[in-house]
């Protein structure tokens, strides 16, 4: 335990040194006020810091406090994030700052409460408490499980790797300093224990590091075979009706639940349905459908999407007509889907998630 001290005593005073400076972080015995390292860390799920450094500042800018945020209509803060993906984030977000606001505006400050709270799990939790309130938690992201493995050799592989990696960052978490501890870790994995060409002649834990005196120390963690991602066919339908230079679409509200959940689409069919019941004869409406070339490609989490892109240009803006004309194609079930409710949006106004902008991008010069 004295010679892993004496190492993470060597890397706090590199980090001081070294660290990254990002707009939410502060260096100990300063401590980044909750609301900044909420903000950063819902950003940070799934989203790489250069992308989210501005998108933190506009946030803070518009809605300085927890209780803006929470007073935020969810359509404002689904719109600010747009770009970031990944909306289930926000949606969570916006709930857990209202949680928080009806409670006094005031962070709960254990690993156990932060937990309740809706899209926080144990990685955004102890992140909190330990960034915001000094805590020891557990805070692991992929660098920091990448500089456990390493330091204490560890050949289990990934995933299963990941339950027995906190007893190990117990070891290592200083009696202070530690908010800075887990930061640390990242910047020595972001720029020093890198996944494939480690420089361990200047990592300030070499002096412990058990892969450090081997030939080879990139082959840690052990790493199962990657399966390729599934690709999925879809199409998706664009009608149009312009009104001098300001046209507006037919879009509806995706259900809270699933991809895309509760944010503005066009009607479409296959590329959200796991079964692939993908019919290309499908059709939303009887209209004049031109089919948009190339189709336009799109990454999800678990699949990617090939999807065929239609326009149509229409006189008529009664929604009724379009609710009533809509062929339900039970995108994700055996049973007939709810109809959705369909609603004319002026582009100016529309608030689309990324999927649904190349779409509407594709169709620019029809």
């Amino acid at each position: 335990m004295a010679e892993i001290q004496s190492d993470i005593n060597t890397l706090l005073a590199w980090y001081k040194k070294a660290g990254r400076i990002l707009p939410w972080r502060s260096y100990w015995p300063d401590l980044t006020p909750a609301y900044s390292v909420f903000l950063s860390e819902f950003m940070l799920q799934q989203t790489g810091v250069s992308i989210v450094i501005p998108y933190f500042r506009n946030f803070l800018e518009r809605w300085p406090t927890i209780n803006d945020l929470a007073d935020a209509p969810i359509d404002d803060v689904t719109a600010a994030w747009a770009g970031l993906g990944y909306y289930a984030r926000a949606r969570n977000m916006h709930k857990s700052a209202q949680i928080i606001s009806n409670a006094g505006g005031i962070f709960p400050q254990t690993v156990a409460e932060l937990s309740k709270l809706p899209g926080i799990g144990p990685y955004t939790a102890g992140a909190i408490a330990a960034f915001a309130f000094d805590k020891p938690s557990i805070v692991i992201d992929g660098n920091i499980e990448r500089i456990i493995a390493r330091y204490f050799s560890l050949k289990t592989p990934l995933p299963a790797l990941k339950s027995a990696l906190p007893p190990y960052y117990q070891k290592m978490i200083p009696k202070r300093n530690r908010s800075d501890f887990p930061q640390a870790l990242m910047d020595l994995g972001n720029e020093i224990c890198t996944t494939i060409s480690p420089a361990c002649t200047h990592c300030p834990l070499s002096q412990g590091c058990l892969s450090a005196k081997t030939e080879n120390q990139a082959l840690l963690p052990n790493r199962l075979v990657k399966q390729t991602k599934p690709t999925r066919k879809g199409q998706i339908f664009i009608l149009r009706h312009k009104t001098g230079d300001a046209p507006e679409y037919l879009v509806y509200r995706r259900p809270a639940k699933g991809l895309l959940g509760g944010l503005l689409a066009f009607p479409g069919q296959g590329w959200d349905d796991k079964r692939q019941g993908f019919d290309p004869n499908w059709r939303p409406f009887k209209a004049d459908w031109v089919e948009i070339k190339p189709l336009i490609r799109h990454v999800f989490t678990h699949f990617k999407a090939e999807i065929k892109v239609f326009v149509s240009q229409v006189e008529t803006t009664n929604s009724k007509n379009w609710d009533d004309a809509f062929q339900s194609n039970n995108e994700t079930n055996n049973e007939q889907q709810d109809m959705p409710e369909f609603e004319w949006i002026s582009e100016a106004d529309l608030h689309l998630p990324k999927l649904m902008e190349k779409a509407l991008q594709a169709t620019t010069y029809y």
